[in-house]
């Protein structure tokens, strides 16, 4: 019995329905991870930090926890309802996020971080799990090629709207606000963005709890392979690799490029906040999520039509790409030259979102889909989100011992990811489950 007859599918309403909220929801996630790389300079300034410790606080202090506590609350999603972790956790972080705003020196700010990772840990693995179990193999990295396109959009809006908030409180050096007395621009801008999230909350009272899918949708003699997450990866080892070696490697080129770029226009084209969420912010805001929607929409149509492992041959092919492209935009001698070349540099960043994670609920069955989701999130949280950012000032620290060289930092992590991600994707394809590599026709 495959997957796809176990039991009637949730309505197309419903479903969809889901998705947009938990889009949402994953979108202010990631404004409320990334609005600090928009504010890295005056927070620098303000604390007297350097590069080093600007890596820290927006991968080590946010990735620390955020994967530290993915595994169990992973588990609780596979126990009990997903909405209410993700309704609980929703509150954490906002309330977290607004804590920045209070921060009087690193160690607080550092910690207050910790505190944003800790609630968002518990979304991804309940909302991954929802969105799988309301769509047919055939028919799931269209709608979680649309959830990933929110690390984007929810990045790309980071940008914009934290640049609007700066320019319009940029008048004053300080704000005085009730409780905390007079802060800085920096400060009020984590704390409207905190609290402002706080309604994601109640939008997730209206999403369905769906019913959980057992079977493994791999066909053929997989198709009695236990329903454990230890046991689908011991059994496909190479596909687990490679699927999760791909990705981890990819969040790293993300993470480097969403902590640092930024700043490398401020300091080699010495752009405002306004002028970068309003140009290079845009762009990502539009062009990432074309790529992450179009990424699975095109992997979901060659699936059908029988394409042999077509979701690897077009995740590695945007992976190969992606890394070159965002060199060029780094080398780029203006600012809205660098701006064009991301455009289509985001569309192939995102390519793979929807994918990759697509690539692991195949692996598994219902009742461990989130724990199999918390494990691909523990694994791109530990390595991505620390060595991304960290890599790029270690660079410009220690080797270049320059802030200006700053954008050569990007542009050669960038490259050496990149090739390194494609080739784990292509190296997982031949392990890839029947099912996956070709699914039967709806």
């Amino acid at each position: 019995m495959t997957e796809a007859v176990e039991k009637p599918w949730p309505s197309g309403r419903v479903a969809w329905w889901a998705v947009v909220v938990l889009t949402l929801t994953y979108i202010v996630s990631f404004i409320d991870r990334t609005i600090v790389s928009l504010l890295t300079e005056p927070i620098k300034a303000d604390l007297g930090l350097n590069d080093t410790q600007l890596s820290l606080l927006q991968g080590v202090a946010f990735g620390l926890f955020y994967s530290i506590m993915g595994l169990p609350l992973g588990w609780l999603a596979d126990k009990v309802s997903r909405k209410k972790v993700i309704i609980v956790g929703v509150t954490v972080w906002c309330l977290a996020t607004a804590a920045c705003g209070a921060a009087q020196n690193f160690w607080q700010l550092f910690v207050a971080r910790m505190g944003v990772g800790a609630g968002e840990a518990s979304f991804s693995p309940a909302a991954v799990s929802i969105i799988a179990d309301n769509f047919p193999p055939e028919r799931r990295s269209l709608p979680l090629g649309l959830y990933a396109s929110a690390a984007a959009g929810g990045s790309g809006a980071a940008l914009v709207l934290g640049g609007v908030v700066i320019a319009a409180v940029s008048g004053a050096p300080r704000l005085s606000l009730p409780l905390l007395g007079e802060i800085a621009v920096w400060q009020a801008v984590f704390i409207i963005v905190g609290l402002s999230g706080l309604v994601c909350a109640l939008l997730m009272m209206t999403v369905r709890e769906p019913e959980r899918r057992h079977a493994i949708p791999t066909g053929g003699a997989d198709e009695a392979a236990p329903d454990t997450l230890i046991g689908a990866m011991r059994r496909n080892p190479r596909y687990f690799v490679g699927v999760l070696g791909a990705a981890t490697v990819l969040t790293c080129l993300t993470y480097a490029v969403l902590s640092w770029v930024p700043a490398a226009f401020i300091r080699a084209h010495q752009w405002t906040p306004l002028q970068i969420g309003s140009s290079y912010g845009l762009v990502l805001l539009i062009f990432g999520p074309i790529g992450a929607v179009g990424g699975g929409w095109l992997s979901d149509v060659l699936k059908r039509r029988g394409v042999t492992g077509a979701p690897f041959w077009v995740g590695g092919g945007a992976m190969a790409l992606v890394g070159p492209l965002v060199a060029l935009a780094m080398m780029a001698p203006t600012g809205a030259l660098s701006v064009a070349l991301f455009a289509p540099a985001f569309v192939l960043f995102l390519a793979p979102g929807g994918i990759l994670v697509a690539a692991v609920q195949d692996g598994v069955g219902g009742a461990v889909r989130a724990r199999a989701a918390a494990v691909y999130y523990l694994v791109i949280g530990v390595v991505g989100m620390f060595v991304g950012p960290l890599s790029v000032a270690a660079l410009t620290d220690y080797v270049f011992a320059d802030p200006a060289a700053l954008p050569i930092s990007i542009a050669v992590v960038a490259v050496l990811f990149s090739i390194t991600a494609s080739a784990l994707m292509l190296y997982a394809r031949p392990a890839a489950p029947s099912g996956v590599l070709r699914p039967k026709s709806p």
